[in-house]
């Protein structure tokens, strides 16, 4: 499962991400996601420094959706005190029983692995493969 960070990224500019969102489209990926982090992709897209209207942001959200293995996350999980939003991603792995989550937020991936779930960069997923 990717995070906020490598979404927002994969959508929107060439490079690791995108290529990233390439594997999940090919169908050699599972992206998991769950309504928390569909809520958080949206309130990212909408910071002004993307520059994005509603409109542009619509079919990012719909090729998610498409894309994408909605797990109703229901694990309440604390692990993360800086940066609570980020608990959202452990949740979703947790409850849908992800083997890594590729991340670019420093708060995750300095647990390296969280319930044997392990957590990578996103070049360090694509070295892997």
């Amino acid at each position: 499962m990717f995070d906020t960070n490598v979404l927002i990224s994969g959508y929107l500019w060439q490079g690791a991400p995108r290529r990233a969102l390439e594997r999940v489209r090919a169908g050699q990926w599972t992206l998991l996601s769950s309504r928390e982090t569909v809520e958080e992709f949206i309130r990212v897209l909408a910071y002004e420094k993307f520059g994005l209207e509603p409109a542009e942001i619509a079919p990012l959200i719909a090729d998610l959706q498409q894309i994408s293995e909605f797990v109703e996350a229901r694990s309440e999980i604390d692990e993360i005190n800086e940066d609570p939003t980020d608990n959202i991603f452990l949740s979703l792995a947790v409850d849908g029983k992800a083997e890594v989550i590729v991340s670019g937020d420093r708060h995750l991936l300095r647990l390296k692995e969280f319930q044997d779930i392990r957590i990578f960069s996103v070049n360090h997923t694509l070295r892997e493969e």
